[in-house]
């Protein structure tokens, strides 16, 4: 276990950086509400599989409309603004077309201060791993070199002794400081502020950039969630698997993470022309017991070789619930939102904050799924066939009203033999490896 923190750190911050994007949309629908969205890797849905949805395109599908994701894996504030005001005519098209933009960002801007003041303060304290030297630390520093260059062993041992320990909390808390605080903080100007000076600069300039192009736009950002926040049942477990000195750099880390992103949300809140998608709410919501779900929504818990930061398809339906809550539109069809919330696998877990948020879109019925069994297949194609049938006699139909409704496919107010070949179609798209959601196949038809 003595690579395990080193692990935690390493897989919880990889980010790989990458070129910039073009996208094309994809429709939903007649375009009643088009996004565009722009960021890091958790808009990008960086982790997910190629079989699920990223949360642009849950809200997308909800909303009926097009959307165009420009985010990148790795981009800091500087690198989606500058994205941003790079912008040709065609892409400044669809920014104008845009009803909504969706950013998430920031993330990154402190992941990489952090990872820059501990592989320094690692380089000074003869705590990189064999054979490395500070000339091996790379200008562009991520969490992700932690593990390669910093010894773990080493950093046990120098904790072991308790001056040493102190140095390194104080490193850790330096670190905060350096990250979260502002001038009305005590001696905060002695700080290098990266929140207060490089972030939320960078997102007032986004703002700017979005509103010369579109300035009926609404701007939502999406806060920052803790990433280090394990199940007590796992953190118990954890403190009984790893030595005293990891176990206390975990909490120091956990601690710093916690009051960093709500440092970063309190400062969000304040910035004039956006509205904030309050993700931390959902991903650090605890019930009585004290227990906290942020490991829910990412993949924390899965082991060493797996864990990873970036949100699950659970945690992308709960974003996906936060923005469109923010927009503050709801639909009778939960469409892909509530198809996909049905197949988490552990669904009934799933936590209560981001349940209530959840249960305001959930709709009464979904497009395609007519006998609500969760699957748009023959099984709703036949159904619908059977109640046109009847319909079309003058009898009643066996149905409800909302299974009516999740069969006119044709948006047409009727349920006829054309709803049960659209069905049929959909069904063997995705039955030879296409990917979307029922309103992405009939828009584009």
């Amino acid at each position: 276990m003595k690579k395990y923190i080193s692990a935690v750190i390493a897989s919880a911050m990889v980010i790989s950086s990458l070129s910039a994007v073009t996208a094309s949309a994809e429709s939903y629908g007649d375009g009643n509400i088009d996004i565009m969205v722009l960021g890091d890797s958790v808009a990008s849905g960086n982790g997910l599989a190629e079989t699920e949805y990223n949360y642009g395109q849950l809200v997308a599908d909800y909303l009926g409309g097009d959307v165009w994701n420009y985010a990148v894996s790795g981009y800091e504030s500087a690198e989606t603004l500058a994205q941003i005001r790079s912008f040709d005519s065609s892409q400044k098209a669809q920014l104008a077309d845009s009803e909504v933009v969706v950013i998430s960002i920031g993330g990154n801007d402190m992941m990489s201060y952090m990872a820059e003041s501990m592989l320094d303060f690692a380089a000074k304290n003869n705590l990189l791993a064999e054979g490395k030297t500070p000339d091996d630390i790379p200008e562009e520093k991520n969490f992700g070199t932690l593990s390669e260059l910093i010894d773990m062993e080493a950093v046990k041992e120098y904790t072991a002794d308790l001056s040493n320990a102190i140095r390194f909390s104080d490193k850790l808390d330096s670190i905060y400081k350096n990250i979260a605080y502002t001038d009305a903080n005590n001696n905060g100007a002695a700080y290098v502020q990266i929140i207060a000076k490089q972030v939320i600069p960078n997102i007032k300039a986004m703002v700017e950039e979005i509103k010369a192009v579109n300035p009926d736009a609404r701007v939502i950002v999406q806060n920052v969630y803790n990433p280090l926040q394990f199940s007590k049942e796992y953190e118990a477990s954890l403190k009984d698997r790893i030595s005293g000195s990891y176990f206390t750099a975990y909490q120091k880390l956990n601690t710093i993470f916690g009051n960093t992103t709500r440092k970063f949300s309190e400062q969000l809140n304040d910035v004039e022309g956006i509205e904030v998608a309050d993700v931390l709410a959902d991903f650090s919501s605890e019930d009585a017991s004290g227990e906290k779900y942020g490991w829910y929504f990412t993949k924390m818990q899965a082991g060493r070789e797996n864990m990873d930061i970036h949100p699950t398809q659970a945690g992308h339906v709960a974003i996906a619930s936060t923005v469109l809550n923010t927009i503050g539109e709801t639909r009778e069809d939960g469409g892909l939102l509530a198809m996909t919330f049905n197949g988490l696998k552990d669904v009934e877990n799933y936590p209560a904050h981001a349940l209530s948020q959840y249960n305001k879109l959930a709709g009464s019925y979904c497009m395609g799924d007519v006998n609500d069994d969760g699957f748009i297949n023959s099984a709703d194609a036949s159904l619908v066939l059977e109640q046109y049938a009847l319909l079309s006699t003058g009898k009643a139909a066996t149905v409800t009203e909302n299974q009516l409704k999740a069969g006119r496919i044709n948006e047409d107010n009727t349920v006829d033999s054309s709803d049960a070949s659209a069905i049929l179609g959909y069904y063997a798209f995705t039955s030879t490896g296409g990917n979307g959601s029922i309103k992405y196949y009939m828009a584009n038809q």
